[in-house]
């Protein structure tokens, strides 16, 4: 049987997966690291983090299926879009990574917007303008802030960009990748010149182009002997997390939307063509389909519950060391305890700025209504509720723009979470399908791409709709339609009350 290794870049960890041509995993390892957040928005890394965990993941997954490594034929690459890292003329990194939620180039994001018209921002790059998260303001940020290390770079790569180097000798990003950069062209498919001159990036300075799913050749003999792979598998440049994400949880068709629930809370719908009429609003990208595109609205996910555990769940964690017993299903009980609406507690999940309509970088996170009666119970089931708000408001978003969902595909960690799927289905008033391996859909989808174009599978619609299985499913209860709907009412209110105040 030929295998296609899989390999996601993720925020604070790189998981390999070794899928089998009958679709199967037969083997995986995630390896996180750590990120430093600093109190001004940078959100930071060394890049020897990356690829220590990176040489973990690749030679643990392989080591895991327990198959022959001349058997694992391809490999393909998912990641974050917005990862960015500075590399000199000797390819040595010039600064730490910096994590696509980094906010330091929030007024670079404003000085790029003041500077082009929003009609040719949205025009070129599917945004109503540039945001702090886009690398071309956090280049720029360096330029300002770090201007050394912008003179010397002589490759602005993002995280994925660099191991493909790594594992080729060639800096080659594909379309989905850079469609979410502020300086590339999603109606054209190029990089837009008009930008790289304002902010003065060299074109050389930047990775090759390339369709999502283009097959680059054979692995370096010194990058196979480093990696543990054979030195004849085929090296794919796969496409970014979502639209990986997307293939992999059988979102290739109108109808059918998936969120995932990681770090960042995202809700992607596929569409054939991008709509005139849209005002930017919902961010629009190159899909991971070849010629399609996607929106990908987005805001501050389940790091939200990361950081109530971390921060006020000493005891499940010591049950966990104690018995197994994971701490967030402990969390979970505590959430199917509680009420829906948690008795007037609403959380506003702003962790990282606020999602769409909105869209607010400056907005932070809000508990609203405490009263004495509510428990550590109440306020993880308030920030599932809030999550799930902003989930909603974004499919209505992307639904004024033809988008419309029937179902959902829920991935990520946040699907693992039976208490948060029910809520979600509740608050969206439509089913909530979890899939089979929800966790490792990234890979499977950058799988699927590196598996069709090296011809074991006929085509990415082909393969996706055939791995792809329904775990779960879950539909709302109407008797929580009513409370729900004040509770979301509640939500928005305080939301525009509150939006002018966040600068």
């Amino acid at each position: 049987m030929k295998y296609i290794l899989g390999i996601d870049i993720g925020t604070t960890a790189i998981k390999g997966a070794v899928i089998g041509e009958d679709g199967n995993i037969y083997g995986s390892k995630t390896s996180e690291y750590p990120l430093t957040t600093l109190p001004t928005g940078e959100v930071e890394a060394d890049l020897q983090l990356y690829i220590d965990a990176f040489t973990n993941s690749v030679r643990g997954a392989i080591l895991d299926a327990g198959v022959d490594v001349k058997d694992v034929t391809c490999a393909g690459f998912s990641s974050t879009a917005e990862t960015c890292v500075f590399l000199d003329q000797d390819q040595r990194p010039l600064c730490k990574v910096i994590a696509w939620m980094d906010t330091r180039a929030t007024k670079e994001a404003e000085y790029l917007s003041s500077k082009f018209s929003k009609e040719e921002v949205i025009r070129k790059i599917g945004f109503d303008g540039i945001y702090a998260i886009h690398p071309v303001s956090k280049i720029l940020a360096v330029k300002n802030q770090m201007p050394e290390v912008f003179e010397q770079t002589r490759m602005f790569a993002q995280i994925k960009d660099y191991f493909i180097y790594r594992l080729t000798g060639k800096y080659v990003t594909d379309h989905s990748t850079a469609s979410d950069h502020g300086y590339f062209d999603i109606t054209n498919r190029c990089y837009w010149q008009e930008m790289l001159d304002f902010v003065g990036i060299r074109k050389e300075y930047l990775p090759e182009l390339a369709a999502p799913g283009t097959e680059l050749g054979v692995i370096t003999p010194e990058a196979a002997k480093e990696f543990g792979l054979d030195p004849k598998t085929k090296i794919n440049v796969g496409a970014f997390d979502q639209g990986c994400g997307a293939i992999g949880a059988g979102n290739v068709k109108a109808g059918v939307a998936s969120e995932s629930t990681g770090s960042a809370l995202v809700t992607v719908a596929t569409i054939d063509r991008l709509n005139e009429d849209s005002d930017g609003s919902v961010p629009a990208l190159c899909s991971g389909i070849p010629g399609k595109y996607l929106y990908q609205p987005y805001c501050t996910g389940s790091i939200i519950v990361k950081w109530f555990r971390d921060t006020f769940c000493e005891m499940e964690k010591e049950i966990e060391e104690k018995t197994g017993l994971n701490a967030y299903t402990q969390m979970d009980e505590l959430v199917t305890a509680t009420p829906p609406g948690a008795d007037g507690l609403i959380m506003l999940p702003y962790f990282q700025g606020s999602g769409i309509p909105e869209l607010n970088e400056n907005a932070n996170g809000v508990y609203y209504g405490i009263h004495a009666g509510h428990t550590r119970g109440h306020f993880i089931r308030a920030i599932m509720e809030g999550l799930a708000i902003a989930l909603r408001r974004m499919l209505e978003c992307e639904a004024k723009l033809g988008a419309s969902a029937t179902e959902i595909r829920s991935l990520g960690g946040g699907s693992q979470s039976k208490a948060w799927c029910q809520i979600k289905a509740d608050i969206l008033g439509i089913p909530v399908k979890v899939i089979h391996n929800s966790e490792s859909t990234p890979c499977m989808g950058c799988a699927i791409l590196a598996g069709v174009a090296n011809g074991i599978w006929p085509s990415i619609e082909a393969a996706s709709e055939k791995f792809v299985t329904i775990k779960e499913t879950y539909y709302p209860n109407p008797e929580n339609a009513e409370i729900y709907d004040k509770v979301y009412k509640k939500y928005v209110e305080i939301t525009k009350a509150l939006n002018p105040t966040f600068k």
